[in-house]
């Protein structure tokens, strides 16, 4: 019976330790990227905070005692003896290789993007650079490859379960040659070169592979740039990637990286703590640079390592995280020379979903149109994104659109291009500036090949004084 209750002690101790320990051990860091939440309060403006116990499980989950040890311990179980990962979000591949699991339907073929998708993507971005050219401004989109579209054969048992081994990424690049979009293509670079470019516990590029994709951008774009080919570089084994703290804590085996001596030429303009930062603004040391001029840089992650490298080669330069692009406020503010969009593969959809925000091209119709009574919708709402702007969308009938068909949208006479903003969807933005009127008269057109229909006639009358229309 003594042992028993010893064996019962002991079990409660174990459990009552991570609370326990908060006293003196609590876990005051994470590698995931978020702020910790903060002890919660009984009261919530003078009234009793019915979130509080909620809250208070939160709070707990991640500062109990030994958090990140307990779950490092776990990780280590579960790689070396069942070969996968505990976590959600990274799979554990052949040879302690990590991908992230957000990239495992691209990698697989599942839901593979139709050709429709794909042309929509190719459509908006074609109209972004329509717009960038207008406002003599040069552009360029770079697209980073999945570390799995790459490197698959890394990848665990999911092997097994292709169903396409042809990528997003690579039907996009030939539409964007086709519909002339300027593209740095870093997938063509990356698989030409026999040697790894991407960190074995990390989702990004090695030093050495944001160095190459950094001169392919700047070869993209015809500019004159250092290419940092001959600069001093050494291997150090400090690297501490992002998919290994996920699954390891910061505890995990840290691996080698390429480190390149490169002087900075360029100061931050702002108050920037990391490349990490949503908004870094950055401006040459006098006499430094290739004379490039001014740029802007719609980036993720990836452009982490490009910054050193890029912010060397422009005057002034502006680089931002934020999502969806505020592409036309930014010009306006900034006048840059230079506008480069870079997105990684998994995130594509985005500039379906999420396309930048700018006034819509204009576009030049026939006088005769043909007429077709359709199902299609039509809406006016603010812009949720930006409230200077409306927001004219819908959805057109999916039997009248191809493959390659665009939507224009008629606005009280003048005609633009529209956003395709899914399979059959559509948008259009106007600044409120530009549209002083009570009642808007909107039509929706497609095009196939110059020849327009007009599918939607629509009359919208404002409803009040605040902008809004029904």
């Amino acid at each position: 019976m003594k042992k028993y209750l010893i064996f019962i002690i002991a079990c409660v101790a174990v459990c009552l330790l991570p609370f326990a320990g908060m006293a003196v051990w609590p876990t005051t860091a994470s590698t995931e990227n978020k702020a910790m939440s903060e002890f919660p309060s009984l009261s919530d403006g003078g009234n009793l905070n019915l979130n509080f116990f909620k809250e208070l499980e939160e709070y707990f989950n991640e500062h109990f005692a030994f958090r990140n040890e307990l779950v490092y311990a776990d990780a280590k179980i579960q790689t070396a003896a069942f070969h996968v990962s505990n976590v959600d979000t990274v799979v554990y591949g052949k040879d302690g290789w990590l991908y992230y699991s957000s990239t495992l339907d691209d990698y697989l073929g599942n839901h593979r993007m139709s050709e429709r998708q794909i042309y929509n993507i190719v459509h908006n971005l074609s109209l972004v650079q329509q717009y960038v050219e207008q406002n003599g401004s040069a552009f360029v989109l770079a697209v980073p490859p999945n570390k799995n579209t790459l490197y698959g054969e890394y990848m665990p048992y999911y092997n097994s379960y292709l169903v396409d081994k042809t990528h997003n990424i690579d039907v996009l690049a030939q539409k964007l040659q086709e519909q002339g979009v300027a593209y740095a293509d870093l997938l063509s670079l990356f698989r030409s070169e026999e040697e790894v470019l991407y960190l074995k516990r990390d989702s990004h590029w090695n030093g050495k592979g944001a160095v190459m994709a950094y001169n392919c951008m700047m070869d993209a774009l015809g500019y004159t740039h250092k290419d940092y080919e001959d600069s001093p570089v050494t291997r150090a084994k400090d690297e501490n990637g992002d998919l290994n703290r996920m699954l390891y804590t910061f505890y995990g085996e840290k691996e080698l990286n390429y480190k390149y001596d490169i002087a900075q030429e360029y100061d931050y303009a702002n108050d920037v703590k990391s490349v990490e930062d949503v908004w870094i603004e950055t401006e040459l040391h006098a006499g430094a640079g290739t004379g490039n001029g001014t740029l802007l840089m719609f980036r993720d992650s990836f452009g982490n390592t490009l910054i050193p490298l890029i912010a060397n080669q422009f005057e002034k330069a502006w680089f931002t995280k934020e999502v969806p692009y505020g592409l036309e406020r930014l010009m306006e503010q900034h006048a840059p020379d230079t506008v480069i969009f870079e997105k990684v593969e998994r995130n594509l959809s985005e500039y379906i979903k999420m396309p930048p925000i700018i006034s819509a091209v204009q576009e030049k119709i026939p006088k005769d149109v043909e007429f077709l009574e359709s199902d299609t919708t039509i809406s006016m709402e603010s812009l949720e994104y930006d409230a200077d702007y409306f927001k004219i969308s819908g959805s057109v009938e999916k039997a009248l659109l191809e493959n390659e068909t665009d939507i224009v949208v008629g606005i009280s006479g003048s005609y633009y291009k529209a956003y395709h903003t899914g399979t059959n969807d559509y948008e259009v933005y106007i600044k409120k500036k530009n549209l002083q009127t009570d009642t808007v008269e909107i039509e929706v057109l497609t095009k196939d090949q110059n020849n327009y229909r007009l599918i939607k006639q629509k009359r919208i009358e404002e409803e009040g004084k605040c902008g809004a229309f029904k």
